[in-house]
């Protein structure tokens, strides 16, 4: 007996290759043709579940994004007399004329402005390039129609109370966690955002997860901490799948809260999404308060960088910041987990007034904006005018936790100290005071 169909023949040692003569066989090209058009079919399905590209909701809920951004809203209201008040607050705040504040008993208290919105035009004369005293004359002496064009909103909200975003650059490593399908995974972001002048921040970055690594293409994240961004995988499981998350940012505790969304439909919460280190930059500091001498040292903030889960890791520096080069004071945060932890830092005191004299290379503040020959300050908000070396050194050898250092150039009056940067033991014997060091070494 034989099997039809499959080519072979049970209890025979034969294989027959005839192209279909014998009775019910199936030709070799047919099952070739077949064979084919599987495998095509197979790869396709690859290609496109690769693609992730099938949810038609996922592009509008990124434009809803960018529209928030660019949107422009037209209030109009009509001012009887030139001295009606319209109940508007304007200020130039980061190159443009922003409303800080709507009255709500005003005129335009129900048409759609709201408080960080970018004013283009007040009866299409262009503001642009406008103080924010004149574009407020050109609300004042109107009379009849009054109508005001503008953009933004949630994406471009301001802190209008002091006009000032809360840091220029930051740069921060997070570990989140998110659900996906029933299962949980793990994954790191490191974001990279920069103000970009128009009350809000750009979002640079990557992610790296389940689906593989990502690029961040797009977004933006607000002053007050508002974000969105749109990641996509070039490598991994899942090249071409992109994932938007929307959500917000709190600066103090440096956590983000927020949901995702990609483009095969699927959607989610992040489970947890918290920065493990961040570091900051501020704009410059005015040179006028540096000057007023005072017995405790006041809080001038240009550079700070710090660690936002500690760890008893001495082999890795905690300080990443870079100074603004303008910046003439320098405001240098590490984390010292217990007492006895190295920090790697040389003081001198030669005309009465503390002087970083060495940074060892794999201390705490190798990497920091401190450099050899900087009058320190203060330490943890101690004045160190006076201070001998040994003084200065002690409070960083009995500091557990928080070590803040202020210092900068010519702060103090003495002559200008000159110094060789150290990467070992302190420097041999001179006339001077002799050098104190907080080690390094392990």
């Amino acid at each position: 007996g034989g099997s039809k169909g499959n080519g072979y023949y049970y209890g025979s040692s034969s294989y027959n290759s005839s192209s279909g003569d014998g009775d019910g066989e199936i030709p070799m090209a047919v099952v070739i043709v077949v064979a084919v058009l599987a495998l095509f079919g197979i790869l396709y399905c690859v290609l496109s579940q690769n693609k992730k590209g099938n949810d038609p909701g996922f592009e509008a809920a990124v434009n809803e994004e960018r529209d928030r951004e660019r949107s422009s809203f037209t209030a109009t209201a009509h001012k009887s007399t030139p001295q009606t008040r319209c109940g508007i607050g304007l200020k130039r705040l980061n190159g443009s004329v922003t409303i800080t504040s709507i009255d709500p008993n005003g005129l335009f208290a129900n048409s759609g402005l709201e408080a960080g919105m970018t004013i283009k035009t007040i009866n299409t004369v262009p503001v642009a390039t406008s103080s924010a005293a004149e574009a407020t004359e050109i609300i004042k002496l109107a009379v009849g129609q009054v109508t005001i064009v503008a953009t933004g909103g949630r994406s471009t909200e301001l802190d209008v109370r002091g006009g000032h975003p809360p840091f220029e650059t930051y740069c921060g490593t997070f570990d989140m966690s998110y659900v996906d399908r029933g299962k949980q995974f793990r994954g790191h972001v490191i974001l990279e955002l920069k103000n970009n002048q128009r009350g809000g921040y750009t979002v640079t970055g990557t992610t790296s997860d389940a689906d593989g690594s990502a690029v961040i293409i797009e977004g933006l994240v607000t002053h007050g901490g508002d974000a969105w961004w749109v990641d996509e995988v070039h490598s991994g499981n899942d090249i071409g799948l992109k994932v938007l998350t929307t959500g917000k940012f709190d600066w103090s505790t440096n956590n983000f809260q927020g949901a995702w969304r990609s483009n095969t439909g699927e959607s989610g919460r992040y489970s947890s999404f918290q920065a493990t280190n961040v570091s900051k930059t501020f704009a410059p500091v005015s040179p006028a308060a540096t000057v007023a001498p005072s017995s405790t040292a006041p809080v001038m903030t240009a550079v700070v960088a710090t660690p936002v889960i500690p760890s008893y890791d001495q082999t890795t520096p905690i300080v990443t910041a870079v100074a603004e080069s303008s910046s003439p004071v320098i405001v240098a945060t590490a984390n010292k987990v217990i007492k006895d932890m190295s920090v790697g830092i040389g003081i001198k005191a030669p005309n009465g007034t503390p002087v970083i004299s060495s940074i060892h290379p794999d201390g705490l503040f190798a990497t920091s904006s401190l450099r050899v020959g900087m009058d320190v300050q203060s330490i943890n908000n101690q004045s160190m005018s006076g201070k001998t070396a040994g003084e200065a050194t002690q409070l960083i050898k009995d500091a557990v936790g928080e070590i803040r250092i202020v210092a900068g150039w010519n702060l103090s009056v003495s002559t200008p100290f000159t110094a060789t940067p150290m990467a070992s033991a302190p420097p041999a014997e001179t006339t001077e005071e002799p050098e104190v060091y907080v080690p390094s070494y392990r």
